[in-house]
């Protein structure tokens, strides 16, 4: 069956619960190739749940903590976003037969929003509850998986889910971008300039060589785009937090990889405004950004934060991490903010302004201009 013949959802009945078709579904997962294979967390039934597991499927375990775990709105966006980015073209699902209807829902919507085909396999008899779910949608019902839900021969034997290594198992990587991205949290207002011409595609502060990649490849381990994508904006411009924060979606450019950044309402200018090129590594991490924003609909919202990620909450995301500025090497705070506190730092979390020398501060942030 050609790709553009698949049903949009695929009822896959194994009654028996054979081990072979469970082996053969979990062996299908290849994420790079657009299919993956999503086994729900056993004992529980919370409507974000589903999400969360879908997200680990995209190679998005990390879910910060807080409110935003609990609401099924944010986190499905959230996945309908990385999926899209991702480009996500096939979704297996494991134990169909547990669904309630709110998690049928949620799915169901999901799929409207991706595109993305559904092979939903059912290790027990159907009830008619079950039946009757997708009976409004293009479907079909098959006895074993069918053979676009089986692995492709090249992966016939490899590993197929990859764990994600812990956070508290990754050594800190200290970049310098980060050094003034807690100066200030003071909200910016919206600035209507014309973006200014793209700068040259470069870091402000050029960390180490293979640096930036293994940060963009804990970066794109974050469940929440908002989070990756102002982490991501941090990096390639190493501005502080309340210019990411005034980035609104107009000011994200995606055919064109730009991100127009305004500076600070005092003596804002047209020429003090910036307008960065986005490397090639951070472009996915601001695009599911942008879709996370369309699909939660809501007019007005900055792209890089909004109620659920202020400063604090990215910072958690860093230090999950394991980002870090470079730290006072004397060990004492010199930093004219201090560290903001949460409950879930990590013990051996970093000073986040412990080493800014006071003649290296941005003009705005001098002593002088504080006054």
């Amino acid at each position: 069956m050609s790709a553009r013949s698949l049903p949009t959802l695929t009822l896959a009945l194994d009654p028996d619960d054979t081990p072979a078709c469970s082996h053969a579904a979990l062996a299908a997962h290849d994420p790079a190739a657009g299919q993956v294979t999503v086994h729900p967390t056993p004992g529980t039934d919370h409507p974000a749940g589903l999400a969360h597991d879908v997200l680990a499927a995209l190679g998005k375990p990390y879910t910060p903590p807080g409110r935003w775990n609990t609401q099924p709105a944010l986190t499905w966006a959230a996945a309908a976003a990385w999926a899209r980015t991702t480009g996500l073209h096939h979704l297996i699902l494991l134990r169909g037969h547990l669904l309630t209807p709110t998690r049928w829902h949620h799915l169901l919507t999901f799929q409207q929003h991706t595109g993305a085909h559904l092979t939903v396999i059912c290790h027990r008899t159907p009830t008619p509850a079950l039946t009757r779910a997708p009976a409004h949608v293009d479907h079909i019902i098959t006895h074993g998986l069918p053979a676009y839900a089986l692995p492709s021969p090249e992966r016939h034997g490899r590993p197929p889910l990859v764990r994600n290594a812990p956070a508290t198992s990754l050594p800190w990587l200290t970049l310098p971008a980060l050094t003034y991205l807690t100066l200030t949290d003071r909200p910016e207002p919206p600035c209507d300039c014309a973006p200014p011409p793209a700068t040259a595609d470069r870091l402000p502060m050029e960390p180490p060589p293979g640096r930036t990649e293994e940060a963009a490849a804990r970066l794109h381990r974050l469940a929440h785009p908002t989070h990756a994508a102002a982490l991501a904006a941090a990096l390639f411009t190493g501005v502080p937090f309340n210019r990411l924060a005034a980035v609104t979606p107009t000011d994200y450019h995606s055919a064109r990889s730009t991100l127009t950044l305004h500076a600070p309402a005092r003596d804002r200018t047209p020429a003090r405004c910036a307008t960065y090129r986005v490397p090639a590594w951070a472009r996915p991490l601001l695009d599911a950004a942008a879709r996370y924003h369309q699909h939660r609909k809501r007019p007005g919202l900055r792209l890089l934060t909004d109620t659920e990620s202020a400063l604090t909450a990215l910072l958690q995301a860093a230090e999950h991490c394991r980002l870090r500025p470079p730290q006072d090497p004397s060990g004492r705070s010199r930093g004219r903010v201090p560290r903001p506190y949460f409950p879930e730092a990590l013990p051996d979390g970093p000073h986040w302004t412990a080493f800014i020398p006071l003649p290296n501060l941005p003009p705005e942030f001098q002593p002088a201009a504080l006054q």
